[in-house]
């Protein structure tokens, strides 16, 4: 079956009354009643799969997640209340006190801040990492790594990592592998197939896809590594609304369509803006230049709608009077919703082990699903404020090679 069709599988929705509907009903409940006092003092022998309270599942919920495990190739998934939430939960899943994880160097900023601050009081270690290394990360393993992070592309600057290298190094050490899929979702890359673990997604991006849901997932191939993250969980207090879950239903529905979308305008915006004096590098991995093109060709079965430029440093004096006059671009730190976003970081992302990118300012595009002409002509002329600012820049423009 292919994913597009997975998308819109039909469950049974059959009522107490014969009534039927396309649509997954959302079951709402704390307590979860039993018929005998035996099957409710044996109600956490349904823990993991089963209904012993509304906190730890209920039938929409559990439906959202064999949804997902569907489109991931994977044979559990467990939903939680945001992608950040999925990231920590799966770490603390493997890692205790005395224990190291690792890195990306280009990872999702507030997984910066969780591993320097939170973990270290737990006494786990984080140790960033090249996110190009590849199988080089083999150097970097010792018995106290109990986890490999990889985010392929990069949130911000769009790294693509070799991910089977540094799936074979960690097995050979006897390492997990998590991976944040949520640039790509399983929809253009399976990383369970690549030999990964852990398969993450922030479901509040594309899977949701209207920008009003938080939730994330983590989906698995091993039922123990399953039954570790939901013990986890327990532990945490982890929880997601019934109401929310059949949102998410109901996004994936339409995820194969909106994505197509997406990736058709951010290529053609990319390809546009890689033609502009204004820019100094475009950063999205279907362009030739982009580092790890042809690892993202080897891997993926296309992109999505997020993208980064960076700009030639003489636009940062005016940069904010350009971004605030887009008509079709709103600005936020979020993406993978229907309406197109724009985030400037100036100064761009903080890196320990490899070195800062460019001077100039990053601007990140989360590119909707308006028409690309009027996204065009948006940013079009928005850049014409800078012609009118400026009338020669202080530096010929640089070439956006490599």
């Amino acid at each position: 079956m292919h994913d597009d069709t997975r998308c819109l599988q039909t469950d049974d929705a059959t009522g107490p009354f014969g009534f039927q509907s396309l649509s997954f009903p959302v079951f709402r409940g704390s307590t979860v009643v039993f018929p005998t006092v035996e099957a409710y003092q044996r109600r956490r022998e349904t823990f993991y799969d089963g209904y012993s309270y509304g906190l730890y599942g209920t039938p929409t919920s559990r439906t959202l997640e064999a949804r997902i495990a569907s489109l991931e190739n994977g044979a559990k998934s467990l939903v939680v209340p945001s992608g950040l939430g999925a990231v920590v939960l799966t770490i603390l899943a493997v890692a205790k006190a005395g224990d190291h994880v690792l890195i990306p160097d280009s990872v999702y900023d507030p997984v910066r801040t969780l591993s320097d601050n939170f973990l270290s009081f737990l006494g786990i270690q984080a140790n960033y990492y090249d996110p190009l290394i590849g199988g080089g990360v083999a150097a970097l393993l010792n018995d106290r790594v109990k986890l490999v992070l990889v985010e392929s592309p990069g949130s911000a600057t769009m790294e693509i990592q070799d991910m089977p290298a540094i799936a074979r190094a960690a097995q050979a050490n006897g390492t997990l592998v998590a991976a944040d899929n949520t640039w790509a979702t399983p929809l253009r890359l399976k990383p369970l197939e690549m030999g990964i673990d852990f398969s993450i997604c922030a479901i509040s991006k594309y899977f949701a896809g209207h920008s009003d849901v938080l939730m994330g997932s983590v989906t698995v191939r091993d039922e123990a590594l399953y039954r570790r993250l939901r013990d986890v969980s327990r532990y945490l207090g982890y929880g997601v609304s019934p109401e929310d879950c059949s949102l998410v239903l109901r996004g994936i529905e339409t995820l194969s369509v909106r994505l197509d979308r997406a990736e058709s305008n951010a290529l053609a915006i990319a390809k546009w803006f890689e033609e502009r004096p204004e820019v100094f590098r475009v950063l999205h991995p279907a362009i030739p230049s982009h580092p790890g093109h042809e690892l993202w060709q080897r891997d993926f079965s296309g992109t999505s709608g997020l993208f980064s430029v960076i700009l030639q440093p003489w636009t940062r004096p005016h940069l904010a009077s350009v971004i605030e006059s887009l008509e079709f671009f709103s600005i936020g730190a979020s993406w993978g919703g229907t309406k197109s976003i724009v985030a400037v970081m100036d100064p761009p992302p903080v890196r320990t082990a490899t070195r800062t990118i460019e001077q100039g300012p990053l601007i990140r595009f989360s590119i909707g699903l308006e028409h690309v002409d009027d996204l065009l002509a948006d940013l079009e002329r928005a850049l014409r404020m800078l012609e009118a600012e400026i009338v020669e820049p202080l530096m010929p423009p640089m070439r956006r090679g490599i």
